[in-house]
């Protein structure tokens, strides 16, 4: 098999281009098949060829599915509201209403590179097969019971999609897990990196809340914050947010050649070779994000007259191309909320006497975004500010089309 590696930025929008001959539908149909256990009659559904689509339809045409449940649209707002409404009440009881269901998580993520190259799964990745098992009984009685019917238009835009290509019964619970994958396993660890780096330094905690309370109205003892006034290319949460997957991104795009190319008119890709576009490359870059590359700056995708922008196409945080990921303005949203409303109830001091930043040297291959390798011990208190302790409410007023997270959203703005 030949192994293609693009690391030049400019060769990156001509490959992303041709994205039915540098396909990504075969990789995620693998992942898909072996990682959510999929059965024979929902391994037929992933690869079936269906209304003159070509093979791997239910890919195809999932993105189409999805789409507008994901993009900038009532639909968007009303979950971006419920999202950071959920979040607020986790913040204010500071625990979890569902630790089984994250614990089963905890318990299946682990195992699923061995799930991917299946193998022997059931020898040595049984907590995560047990986990998955458990997972899909969850979602088979949350959809038997019809919950989904009062759910997001998300939730509904992905159950529809199922049953039109043909899937009933377990296979939807099936197919349910590698939602639960690609938006866990990401914005758990993005959230955790956005909260250290905006309370383990003073000066940028301060930034942060200053930026977030000028976000809030106050009536009596009621304190609104509107999350979508913290979004934005001038927000400072919103520079961290993209910094981390600059600084912890780990993800890689991969595609599959599907015949033969000549990519640029100069690079020969053989039919079945792999080409593989590190994100890592990418986020080192100096010429794309200058001498400071190896540091954290928390302000670098602040935009500031006469300061070079760092190369959107340089920035991987989300993918790009016909695998841009459809839900970043969503999770850009939860995440935002909830750094925004712990920073401005709590304070934190590290247990330790400083912070240390842990080490990410155990990071699977399945993510974009590297998680740590040990838990960071924080002591939290309430914070004293005069708000701190008043009631909380948050609501999303507009979908912010200035929230640039992409070399598209760039283009679309």
């Amino acid at each position: 098999m030949r192994l293609y590696i693009v690391n030049a930025t400019e060769l990156i929008p001509v490959a992303q281009k041709h994205y039915r001959i540098l396909d990504f539908v075969p990789v995620e149909l693998k992942v898909a098949i072996n990682v959510m256990g999929a059965s024979p009659t929902a391994k037929k559904i992933l690869i079936k060829n269906i209304n003159g689509v070509e093979d791997f339809s239910y890919a195809v045409l999932f993105d189409k599915a999805i789409h507008t449940a994901l993009s900038p649209c009532p639909g968007l707002r009303t979950m971006n509201t419920n999202s950071a409404q959920n979040v607020l009440r986790v913040v204010n009881e500071l625990a979890s209403q569902g630790p089984k269901y994250l614990k089963l998580m905890e318990n299946f993520e682990p195992g699923i590179i061995i799930l991917l190259l299946n193998l022997y799964p059931n020898l040595l990745a049984r907590k995560s097969v047990q986990a998955r098992k458990d997972i899909v009984e969850a979602f088979h009685r949350y959809f038997e019971s019809g919950s989904h019917k009062q759910g997001s238009a998300l939730v509904q835009a992905h159950y529809q999609h199922k049953v039109d290509q043909g899937a009933a019964g377990k296979d939807i619970a099936i197919l349910e897990v590698g939602k639960i994958v690609g938006m866990l396993s990401n914005t758990i660890p993005a959230a955790f990196w956005v909260l250290y780096h905006a309370i383990s330094d003073p000066a940028v905690l301060q930034e942060c809340r200053q930026e977030v309370l000028a976000c809030c109205t106050v009536e009596h003892d009621v304190v609104t914050l509107d999350v979508s006034q913290i979004q934005g290319s001038n927000s400072i949460l919103t520079s961290i947010f993209k910094e981390v997957l600059r600084y912890h991104g780990i993800g890689t795009s991969i595609r599959v050649v599907t015949q033969d190319h000549l990519l640029d008119g100069t690079y020969l890709l053989k039919k079945g070779g792999i080409v593989m576009i590190h994100g890592a490359v990418q986020h080192t870059s100096i010429p794309a994000y200058g001498e400071n590359v190896h540091d954290f700056q928390h302000n670098r995708f602040v935009r500031s007259p006469g300061v070079k922008r760092p190369s959107p196409v340089a920035f991987r945080g989300f993918g790009g191309g016909s695998t841009l990921c459809p839900g970043r303005h969503f999770a850009s949203t939860e995440v935002l909320a909830f750094v925004a409303l712990m920073i401005t109830r709590f304070d934190f001091k590290p247990t330790e006497g400083s912070w240390i930043t842990p080490k990410t040297d155990n990071a699977g291959a399945h993510g974009t975004v590297a998680p740590p390798d040990t838990d960071v011990q924080v002591r939290i208190s309430p914070g004293v500010s005069e708000l701190a302790e008043k009631k909380w409410l948050v609501v999303v007023s507009e979908i912010v089309e200035d929230v640039q997270l992409s070399v598209e959203d760039m283009s679309l703005a």
